[in-house]
């Protein structure tokens, strides 16, 4: 059986966009390393935040400016790295992730107080596909109330 060398290009070339058409198409989506911290239970007020991340030292309120759970709140002053925060809790967005984390929350009223000291266990994820370039590591932390249910200080 003999094959004209116009079919056998035509079989290549369609093979070769058949194989192309396989592949994983990758975007440039960018991302970067975050720790979340979550408070159990919510803070009702403006609270502290005093942070060591790899040793260095960091602290910003988290400031209630109206009624909306969710939306009333902002960061003050902003650090080296982009901080989103409510009562639920905040997320540290980071250049690079820490391997040691220590943290402590005080409300303003004396109504919540809690720290936590940490090594975050990261989950890889993969903004432009699991085989394409750029990967970023996310964490979460709880931090808990160690002020008493009805115990509030003046």
């Amino acid at each position: 059986m003999r094959y004209s060398v116009g079919f056998l290009i035509l079989c290549a070339v369609g093979l070769a966009v058949l194989s192309l058409g396989c592949g994983q198409d990758c975007t440039l989506t960018g991302c970067s390393d975050e720790v979340a911290v979550r408070l159990v239970p919510e803070i009702e007020v403006s609270y502290d935040v005093d942070l060591v991340l790899d040793g260095d030292a960091q602290a910003f309120t988290c400031v209630r400016y109206n009624d909306d759970p969710k939306e009333g709140w902002a960061p003050q002053p902003s650090l080296f790295f982009d901080i989103l925060c409510n009562g639920n809790g905040f997320t540290l967005v980071l250049g690079t992730a820490p391997e040691s984390v220590q943290i402590t929350v005080s409300a303003e009223d004396g109504s919540w107080n809690g720290s936590l000291t940490a090594s975050p266990t990261y989950e890889l994820r993969y903004p432009n596909g699991p085989d394409c370039p750029g990967v970023c590591r996310a964490a979460q932390l709880t931090v808990t109330n160690d002020v008493g249910a009805f115990e509030v200080q003046p």
